[in-house]
């Protein structure tokens, strides 16, 4: 039999068999005879067509319905308890050498802090801060030393400190990016303050109740900073050292392991964030009882992260290490005609912002800038009074509000309209060129341009109105809102949808699968706020510096006065938070943009068609050339 009558006979029992792939559920029965029909048409493929196009397609459709038949097989261990058990054990032992490192310098920090006290009383008021400091004596004074930690209620105070010790080393891991010595000198800050915050209560003759309530829950809060900068470090020791790989290359690898040591840390925080809310106030229970706790948790560390590691590497896990092979290293092309999980969609997203940089950073200054002369420029009162940035951690974020409603400035939220249209537009044109790349590319006008622009305007109005709401629900609305929105953009630049065309089109796609969706917007949402909040952290002492820097040049070369010089501080601060604006609000866009590509299959499976369509017209595979007839 030819291969074209081959095909023929069964081509619409395989098209039956796809759709029978794409439902939700399944019949094990059903599964069954599929698997063995389209496994004995794959092997009498494999016997008279064994160099053709349909044999790798049955070939692929055997594997993706045995894929369904054992895809609820539970393996002998579970990829989360992998986790735990063997591959962080192994990335711990992998960079002992940082922990000790990190370990030695937070050691000889607090001994720094701890001498500077003894030698320099105010040193411990410039650490801690006149406030703390009489608060503290204060405590003191009434017979409560510990005070502190019954200030708030148990529930609140588990989810703040939780969530500060969280961003703390998330931030010390960060700048870890900067070759390692932003997480040297995290580790470093951190390790004084310590220091200084001991000796004051060992100079208050407090040593043995301070060390009962403060290592309750430091050992698992201290112990994690520690691992967070050494995370840092390996990420940074990768940037530094490349070895025999590219410097980029390096540092992915280096990046990934340190994030893999992050993870590991989250449970500490949560425990040490519990113990400190619900456990650290009773200061009146047994010191035998928490003493015995507090060497626990140290215990517990010591074993898992330190004795743990070295007793699997005996055991010969470290072996898997030999197996895992480097992937090539080469430019990674987005694939927009396949289905993808929501980690791949998030990987894509950064890979094809990457890619692009360029027009979205030249985006985001000219948006800032014309955002600036529009916002200082009609403002109703002076450039100093317009907007307020607030100096505590999510400061930059919690200022954000005011860029888009501000009794001072009537035209701010059409200006924020605008900035943001203008970025999503270049997003998502970005995004539809390379998504037909290898097509013929038909000319478009600038009427059609111009028009496209006012439909992406009009769905940034929409999302303007979410944060137009400025309250504590507002990041929760963004997250779900933003997916649905930028999808229905994204429908209208691809498709050449009008709006409530378009509408209806995000409305398709994104049906049966708004949960993944929101999870990647809210992923992306995060990796903004966490942005912002490295800016807030203290980090920015170093573009403040520069600004200052630059306020002195302009002052020595043009004579500016104080308020002059308020006014160019004023501006730069807006242009600066802004442009950052603009480059996250690119990426959720971008995020919204890859989503459409992978809804598009999903629901309409058109790349898969096309592959059926054009088994019989394909001229060669590997080579050979198709049998003619």
């Amino acid at each position: 039999m030819r291969e074209t009558t081959f095909i023929q006979q069964n081509e619409k029992k395989w098209k039956e068999f796809e759709q029978v792939l794409k439902g939700e559920r399944h019949a094990p029965e059903k599964l069954n005879d599929l698997f063995i029909q389209v496994t004995d048409d794959l092997s009498y493929a494999r016997t008279f067509y064994p160099n053709r196009s349909v044999r790798v397609y049955l070939n692929g459709l055997a594997q993706r319905i045995f894929f369904k038949i054992y895809k609820g097989k539970k393996s002998k261990r579970s990829r989360i308890a992998a986790f735990w058990v063997d591959e962080l054990p192994l990335l711990l032992y992998q960079a002992r050498y940082d922990l000790l490192f990190a370990f030695l310098l937070f050691v000889g920090a607090m001994a720094i802090g701890m001498l500077s006290c003894a030698a320099e009383p105010e040193f411990l008021r410039t650490i801690l801060g006149d406030a703390y400091v009489e608060m503290t004596k204060e405590n003191i004074a009434s017979g409560d030393p510990m005070a502190v930690y019954k200030s708030s209620g148990e529930f609140n105070m588990f989810l703040g400190i939780t969530l500060n010790n969280l961003l703390v080393a998330l931030i010390t891991f960060l700048l870890g990016v900067f070759y390692g010595i932003g997480s040297i000198g995290s580790l470093l800050a951190n390790g004084i303050m310590l220091g200084a915050f001991q000796y004051f209560f060992i100079d208050e003759g407090l040593f043995a109740e301070s060390f009962l309530a403060v290592w309750l829950h430091g050992a698992f809060e201290i112990s994690s900073i520690v691992i967070a900068g050494a995370a840092g470090i390996t990420m940074g020791r990768g940037l530094v050292f490349p070895k025999t790989l590219t410097r980029m290359r390096s540092f992915q690898l280096a990046a990934r392991r340190g994030l893999s040591l992050m993870v590991g840390t989250v449970p500490l925080f949560v425990l040490a964030g519990f113990i400190e809310s619900f456990m650290t106030r009773y200061t009146d229970a047994p010191d035998a009882l928490r003493a015995f706790f507090i060497f626990l948790c140290f215990g517990f560390v010591l074993f898992y992260f330190v004795l743990y590691p070295r007793m699997r590497v005996k055991k010969g896990v470290a072996d898997l290490l030999k197996k895992q092979k480097l992937t090539p290293d080469h430019p990674q092309e987005i694939n927009f005609e396949s289905t993808k999980t929501t980690g791949e969609i998030f990987t894509d997203t950064f890979l094809f912002f990457r890619k692009n940089m360029s027009p979205y950073i030249w985006t985001a200054v000219a948006g800032a800038a014309v955002f600036c002369a529009g916002a200082f420029g009609l403002a109703k009162v002076k450039a100093t009074e317009l907007f307020y940035f607030q100096e505590y951690m999510f400061g930059t974020i919690s200022s954000l509000p005011q860029f888009f409603y501000n009794e001072n400035n009537d035209w701010l939220f059409p200006l924020a309209t605008l900035v943001l249209g203008a970025m999503a537009f270049v997003a998502h044109s970005l995004i539809d060129r390379e998504s037909k790349m290898g097509e013929e590319q038909t000319s478009i006008s600038i009427s059609k341009n111009i028009l496209t622009f006012l439909k992406i305007i009009a769905v940034v109005a929409l999302f303007n109105l979410i944060i137009y709401t400025g309250a504590w629900y507002t990041i929760l609305l963004i997250a779900f809102g933003l997916p649905f929105l930028f999808l229905w953009g994204q429908a209208m630049v691809s498709e050449g949808k009008g709006i409530f065309t378009g509408l209806g089109r995000a409305a398709t796609l994104s049906k049966g699968i708004y949960g993944p969706m929101s999870g990647l917007a809210f992923t992306l949402l995060l990796c903004g706020i966490l942005f912002f909040s490295i800016l807030d952290s203290g980090f920015l002492l170093f573009g403040n510096n520069v600004l200052y820097m630059l306020l002195d040049y302009l002052s020595m070369n043009f004579l500016l006065d104080s308020e002059q010089s308020a006014v160019f501080f004023s501006i730069a601060v807006t242009f600066i938070a802004m442009f950052i604006l603009l480059l996250v609000f690119g990426l959720l866009v971008t995020g919204s943009g890859m989503q459409y590509f992978s809804n598009l299959e999903v629901n309409e499976a058109r790349s898969l068609r096309e592959k059926i369509k054009n088994i019989k017209t394909r001229q060669s595979i590997r080579g050979l050339e198709r049998e003619a007839g």
